[in-house]
């Protein structure tokens, strides 16, 4: 077959450019996007019932709600939060449900609880989790000068109706997500005096409204042979429809205006958004699950371009991109591409003598990589930072079978074949341990896929990105290069003087061979540092920190702050702007202050006097100026505050929910079904250490009590009082104004702010019309309520994070112990600290099932049992390697080192297994085993040191860049280089040792 091929290149290099021109229109067609649309499985239940307690929700609405949910198939765990009129419940599934049914069955067991929940309450709203539902950046919308409150909620209707349309009518975007618009409503402040003076109640205003504001339909009349139809027009459509309603008091008509001042205002607020000082309407811009990120975030560039123009009075802008961290490891691909190919070339070119080989390399890279984007491409995948990690594996990979390839055809040339038999040779022989490495790469990236939760669903695109590359490579080697490196050696190229080289690689194997002679008589050595390296691995890997995600060096952070008062979202708004003001080198800040009006908001809506603020800084180094300024100044002016500084809300942050603390104890009543009561939250945190645990935040509450026997007494009705109340509130709604673009509440109000003015000023009517002071029916009280009460499946708990750098399980014993004496309450853990042990367990498992799997593949390559052993004891060597470097530069050990321990064991048994593929051949031709095992290495020596230094070399950069690519790359640069390092000497000394060990053991047997 490489004969034929060798003897058609027209054919091949015909082939070639066919599948090179699908390439390049595939890699133009194929989605991008920042992760794998897979399914997050996590579904979230948000509900509202204003005016009610956290605590009436949480025993009246999610308790039922919840236990309805728990019904739900391959349902987790279920997490809920209930504060005063707003609640979420988060149900969590196992990964690999499918989350499309797990949505239909959610939205029955709502359906099913509806009975069991008040009839005024609005339908809860179920929202399921994509990772395509993460916005790529938010877009914020301003006035440039001259902010009124009118001309904002203008603005706000001007986003709504016009920016957000022309937004989502972009073809590749999904949503414009919108939060923070001003939403408007009608107010009647009634003139109390001259009420009074008319002996008129509030009602009647109300009433009037109310009639006024009719719907009677269409009305169809047939007259002969002719038909009509009558609209009845509802009268009132403007705030001026309103002010002309006529009231006929004592057969006098009055209008609405004269006896009460209609306004149109914004309504109360809730929720503000503030970019840089400037209140801003943000709009989160949610891209297709198709969509290719880069045409997209072009066409959103021009659009702003385009409104910048067209509204000269509206300011955009936008914050939190996260196209960046694609761009970043595009660039990163890019970097290890030209880097690789260019050491690749440069190292070929030393070691061959050659500038026709090396451009064989450069030719043979972007082929393989082009047409790795077509079978991607055609495998339904998108580019995304998994998969391109996966290409980045794959490049490095590429560049050793090519070099494998080309060194062993040149071999066969200056062992005296012609150039044809040279090339089919050459090819042929290699062609079984080439399968053979590529499989054992496959196979060791297999079983990751096993491992529970985001980590194995994203490891699936990995593996196959890594196998297309591989596959890809494995046949333009077979296939490709020996036809062109015929064409290319049978043309007579002149090569200037200048450009030769003059080192002999007799140099190398000289070198090696000297070194075969020392450590074969000093075996105890080589033994030794792999018995040490064994050591330090199994250390290592029991002391290091395990993390998910290296730690990321950024210079942006989201301020997460919770005031503690009861203060309105103006007054959160002061504080952060006063904050902000005494910090002049923040280059940005957006702050989302209060409860947000995101359609897929999936986080737990946050109450008025809650926030969060991302602050961004020129360089990170500035960034830990600003949060200690921040904490000085908290702790300053605002001691009753808690906060905390968080990673920007990326992709990765979402997917593995990073701000999980590390260990929670979950406090909980014996024997009753609410939490500990209010009373007792200091006695429980001085239970669990007071210094390393973070109080539980109380919020006061004014509770209005109603005095019944006075309400008897002065004969008053009780809806007028609740009227009156809600009216004083600004809470007494009258009727939607249907007006032809939306409906605008109608309130009534008064113009009074203290409650203590409130009540002091309000007059009821009793059933016999007399004026009633409502002082007189009321008694205010101030108590202390939990802010958010908190469950799950086991029930309701009081949530503590546990700060301590004392030993994980220890501190866990201690706390449980304490608690065991205690009368009325226990405790449990959660955390991530769990998950990260299941996950070390998991590991385990995956490498057992991961040798077991090379050594089945190389037992079928060797035909040997004993052979494989061979090989597979070099790992555990190679990753005391890795692990000595990863914690020699202070990393943990997260996905990105797993991944580069994963490469480094497939580019060093990829060697090894060259190697003794080689001895054996030797064996077969007849030499002794000592003499195959010195040849063996002799014609090995030049492949493994160029395939281990062009991977080393390309990885080496990372160590020293700077960025949030280099800083997620560093750990599998770290892990590789470590691995290369011990794991060549391994390769050249190690392997032929124990080989003729094991040779004479085995062959005695026999």
């Amino acid at each position: 077959m490489i004969r034929f091929l060798i003897h058609k290149p027209i054919a091949v290099f015909m082939v070639t450019l066919a599948l090179l021109l699908l390439g390049i229109v595939a890699s133009q067609r194929i989605p991008t996007s920042l992760l794998p649309d897979i399914d997050i499985p996590e579904i979230t239940v948000q509900l509202s019932y204003p005016n009610n307690t956290a605590r009436i929700l949480e025993t009246n609405i999610v308790r039922p709600l919840r236990n309805q949910l728990l019904q739900v198939a391959n349902l987790v765990d279920i997490e809920t939060q209930a504060r005063d009129g707003i609640a979420t419940l988060t149900l969590r599934f196992a990964y690999g449900t499918n989350t499309d049914y797990a949505f239909i069955e959610t939205n029955e067991k709502v359906d099913a609880a509806l009975n069991q929940l008040p009839r005024d309450m609005k339908r809860p709203t179920v929202l399921k989790a994509s990772a395509t539902d993460i916005p790529i950046l938010n877009l914020t919308v301003s006035l440039t000068e001259n902010y009124t409150s009118a001309r904002f909620l203008a603005l706000s209707e001007f986003a709504e109706t016009v920016i957000k349309k022309r937004i989502e009518q972009q073809p590749d975007i999904a949503l414009a997500d919108m939060s923070g618009q001003a939403q408007p409503e009608i107010i009647i402040t009634p003139y109390q005096d001259k009420l009074i003076s008319l002996g008129i109640s509030n009602e009647l205003l109300a009433t009037a409204i109310q009639r006024n504001n009719f719907e009677l339909g269409n009305l169809t009349i047939q007259n002969g042979i002719y038909q009509y139809n009558f609209l009845f027009s509802n009268p009132l459509r403007t705030k001026e429809n309103i002010e002309d309603i006529y009231l006929n008091i004592y057969d006098k008509l009055f209008q609405l205006k004269e006896l009460a001042h209609v306004s149109i205002q914004p309504k109360q607020e809730r929720g503000l958004a503030y970019a840089n000082g400037k209140r801003v309407i943000v709009l989160a811009i949610i891209k297709q699950a198709d969509a290719r990120m880069y045409e997209l975030k072009a066409s959103v560039e021009k659009l702003i371009q385009a409104f910048e123009k067209e509204y000269p009075d509206v300011h955009f802008t936008t914050n939190q991109d996260q196209t960046k961290l694609l761009q970043l490891s595009i660039d990163n691909l890019k970097s290890s591409l030209w880097i690789g190919s260019i050491l690749a070339i440069l190292i070929m070119f030393f070691f061959l003598k050659d500038f026709k080989s090396p451009l064989i390399i450069a030719i043979s890279i972007p082929t393989s990589l082009i047409i790795s984007l077509l079978f991607l491409y055609l495998s339904g995948r998108s580019i995304n930072i998994i998969s391109l990690s996966g290409l980045i594996l794959g490049v490095g990979m590429m560049i050793d079978n090519s070099i494998i390839v080309i060194d062993n055809i040149t071999q066969k040339l200056e062992a005296g074949l012609n150039l044809v038999e040279a090339c089919a040779a050459g090819t042929n022989e290699i062609i079984s341990p080439l399968i053979s490495a590529v499989l054992t790469t496959c196979s060791v990236f297999l079983p990751l896929l096993f491992l529970s939760g985001i980590t194995g669903t994203l490891f699936f695109d990995q593996a196959l990105a890594v196998s297309i590359g591989l596959g890809t490579s494995l046949l333009v080697s077979i296939f490709l290069i020996p036809p062109l490196y015929k064409q290319l050696k049978s043309k007579k190229i002149k090569v200037p003087t200048w450009f030769r080289i003059p080192l002999q690689t007799q140099v190398v194997e000289n070198w090696y061979e000297k070194g075969y002679r020392f450590f074969f008589a000093k075996k105890w050595i080589v033994y030794g540092i792999s018995i040490l390296s064994i050591c330090v691995a199994i250390v290592l890997f029991n002391v290091m920190k395990y993390e998910q995600l290296p730690e990321i060096t950024q210079n942006e952070t989201i301020l997460t702050i919770d005031w503690n008062e009861q203060i309105n979202v103006t007054e959160n708004q002061r504080r952060i702007q006063t904050i902000v003001q005494n910090i002049p080198t923040l280059e940005t800040t957006f702050a989302q202050i209060g409860e947000q009006q995101f359609l897929l908001q999936r986080e737990n809506i946050k109450s008025l006097s809650e926030a969060s603020v991302y602050l961004k800084t020129t360089t990170p180094k500035e960034l830990t100026i600003v949060k200690e300024r921040i904490r000085d100044l908290l702790l300053e002016k605002y001691t009753g505050s808690t906060y905390s500084f968080n990673k920007p809300k990326t992709i990765f942050e979402y997917i593995f929910n990073t701000k999980e603390e590390t260990l929670v104890a979950e406090v909980f009543s014996k024997g009753k079904l609410e939490v500990p009561e209010e009373e007792k939250v200091k006695e429980l945190t001085q239970l669990l250490d007071k210094k390393n645990t973070v109080d539980i935040p109380l919020q006061q509450t004014a509770v209005i009590q109603i005095i019944h026997e006075n309400v008897a007494l002065y004969d008053v009705n009780y809806n007028s009082l609740i009227n009156e109340l809600k009216a004083a509130f600004s809470q007494n709604f009258i009727d939607d104004l249907k007006t032809a673009k939306k409906f605008i509440p109608i309130k009534l109000n008064y113009n009074v702010s203290n409650l203590e003015n409130v009540i002091n000023r309000l007059f009821v009517k009793n059933t016999n019309g007399a004026d009633i002071p409502i002082k007189n029916l009321l008694k205010i009280q101030r108590i202390q309520q939990y802010k958010t009460i908190t469950a799950n499946r086991n029930g309701e708990y009081l949530s503590f994070p546990i700060q301590s750098e004392a030993n994980t399980k220890d501190k866990m014993k201690t706390i449980a112990n304490t608690f065991k004496e205690h009368p009325d309450v226990n405790v449990r853990f959660s955390g991530s600290w769990a998950v990260i042990q299941e996950l070390k367990k998991e590991l385990l498992v995956v490498i057992v099932i991961a040798i077991l799997l090379l050594y089945f593949i190389m037992v079928a390559q060797f035909e040997s049992l004993w052979q494989p052993l061979i090989i597979l004891l070099e790992i555990p060597i190679d990753i005391g390697g890795a692990l000595l470097l990863l914690w020699l530069f202070g990393e943990s050990i997260n996905i990105m080192a797993v991944i580069g321990i994963i490469v480094m064991c497939g580019v060093i048994i990829n060697d090894s297994i060259l190697k003794i593929h080689t001895i054996n051949l030797l064996k077969k031709q007849g030499l002794s085993i000592e003499d195959a095992i010195k040849t063996g290495g002799k014609l090995r020596i030049k492949p493994i040191v160029m395939t281990s230094l062009t991977t080393i070399l390309a990885l080496l950069p990372f160590l020293f860049m700077s960025g949030l690519g280099a800083t997620l790359q560093k750990p599998l640069a770290l892990t590789v280089i470590g691995g290369m390092l011990i794991g060549t000497f391994i390769s050249l000394y190690f392997i032929p040792l124990l080989y003729s060990y094991l040779h004479q053991k085995f062959e005695k047997l026999h």
